[in-house]
């Protein structure tokens, strides 16, 4: 049980996992509830579903149920409950009735299993007080006590973070007319392929074959454009481009690149659907948690040929979207705190190279043979009259992330755009103070550059001194 406990359900995921029960057994209406008893977190998911007898119940408290299931059922191994819930939590009640049938009450506690080393559980008839908690014809309530493994133990949080997650998630049930409340709120249908935006682009709708017997939907939209601030709002971010898994209209994976490209701000508005059903899953190879599938190289190949040139061509959109945003990056605030605090700046000493005259004629006039010697570039002058200019312009993603030049007493430091550090961060940061302190930190590094370009170890020394002249 301790080892079934580490299997990599996070406790989103468990939650998750009983709803798929709900779902199988129909229920039109599933409540979830998060709250905070004596300092425990119990967690309750209440469905009005057709509920369980006795024998069903006791499959559903075991590892490995006996359970028939068809394809388009949502649990997979007859797993769920068992392993979601102690993902989760040590305690596990369910009240469960079908219509017509008894009340049942059961559950099993892993403090009452580890200390009789054996897998105890219990099935007896409901009482009078839990009658009461389960005003209705038929259905099931499960409880979850001693959450000794929740991520998150503020309810408020937790439940709102739930909320997306079951309106992501389960989706197409949610528009089919299935109704999930978490803390009294309705659940409202949340769609990664933004379809309900009618400036969404569909520019593909069609089926991938597998193995010759069955096949995979796939649907490929282009995300509509919304300005930098408006994108970050709507998520249309790196992280949520990719492909999104859906099994028997259950999203079991999300924002997935199968490694056809790289999480870049270039394909931020690529999103993909791939669907299919259960009995599919030894193709897919979907594991016991319903999380992740590892298509055969076969069905890849296939899914790349589809998709390569919209990917491709959704990258070449997201160039031209951040060229036409270029230069709205202000840099005015560095460059002028720099050019005003540019005395403060010091210099690396100079340098003193040892040498060893040949005869007393040849001897250097200091008389010990020693000659100063600095490694600065002749002509700058740091220390009065400096002027700093910031730039910005597109020289390819393997070139450095910023190029620096000195022109008389201005020295102008150039980014690249097209470097992915200036694309993942720069243009995602809208806060000057952000900006500004990331011009501090680069023109550090020019300005060593320009010091002492071989010097490895004086650039280093020097970056640290002039950050702290910059920011006295």
């Amino acid at each position: 049980m301790e080892a079934l406990r580490e299997m990599g359900y996070d406790s989103y995921a468990s939650i998750l996992d009983i709803i798929d029960n709900s779902i199988d057994a129909q229920a039109s209406v599933i409540r979830a509830e998060i709250a905070e008893k004596k300092g425990d977190i119990v967690i309750t998911i209440d469905d009005d579903g057709y509920g369980m007898d006795e024998d069903t119940l006791s499959e559903a408290l075991r590892l490995g149920s006996d359970t028939e299931r068809e394809p388009g059922d949502l649990g997979k191994f007859g797993m769920g409950l068992v392993t979601a819930s102690i993902g989760l939590s040590q305690r596990v009640e369910v009240l469960t009735k079908e219509a017509d049938g008894i009340l049942l009450f059961g559950g099993f506690d892993l403090e009452e299993i580890a200390a009789q080393n054996r897998f105890v559980k219990w099935i007896v008839k409901g009482k009078f007080d839990e009658e009461s908690k389960f005003a209705r014809a038929n259905g099931t309530q499960i409880r979850l006590s001693k959450t000794d493994r929740i991520s998150n133990r503020n309810t408020t949080t937790f439940a709102n973070t739930l909320l997306g997650r079951i309106g992501q998630v389960f989706r197409k049930y949610l528009k089919a007319g299935t109704r999930i409340e978490v803390n009294g709120r309705p659940v409202e249908a949340i769609d990664p392929l933004m379809l309900n935006q009618k400036e969404t682009k569909l520019v593909l709708d069609t089926e991938i074959p597998v193995d010759g017997k069955a096949a995979a939907t796939l649907r490929v939209v282009d995300l509509p454009d919304f300005g930098q601030a408006g994108n970050t709002t709507h998520g249309i971010i790196p992280q949520n481009s990719g492909f999104y898994i859906v099994r028997n209209n259950r999203e079991i994976m999300e924002a997935h690149s199968f490694d056809f490209y790289k999480k870049h701000p270039d394909y931020s508005h690529f999103r993909a659907e791939l669907c299919f059903d259960g009995s599919l899953d030894p193709f897919f190879h979907t594991d016991i948690k319903k999380m992740s599938v590892h298509p055969p190289q076969s069905f890849l190949d296939r899914l790349r040929q589809a998709t390569q040139g919209l990917i491709t061509e959704s990258a070449r959109q997201g160039r031209a979207r951040a060229n036409v945003a270029r230069g709205q990056v202000d840099h005015s605030a560095a460059e002028a705190n720099i050019t005003r605090r540019a005395p403060l700046i010091p210099k690396p000493k100079a340098l003193v190279e040892k040498r060893s005259p040949k005869n007393k004629r040849e001897s250097h006039p200091r008389g010990n043979g020693d000659r100063a010697r600095t490694p600065h570039v002749a002509n700058l002058k740091t220390v009065s009259g400096l002027k700093v200019v910031f730039n910005e312009g597109d020289y390819g993603e393997e070139n450095p992330f910023y190029l620096v030049k000195q022109e008389g007493r201005t020295i102008t430091v150039t980014y690249n755009r097209e470097h992915p550090f200036w694309r993942e961060f720069v243009e995602y940061a809208s806060n000057a103070k952000v900006i500004a302190i990331l011009d501090y930190l680069v023109f550090a590094m020019a300005n060593s550059e320009l010091l002492v370009p071989e010097q490895a170890s004086i650039v280093k020394t020097n970056i640290n001194s002039t950050l702290v002249g910059l920011l006295v």
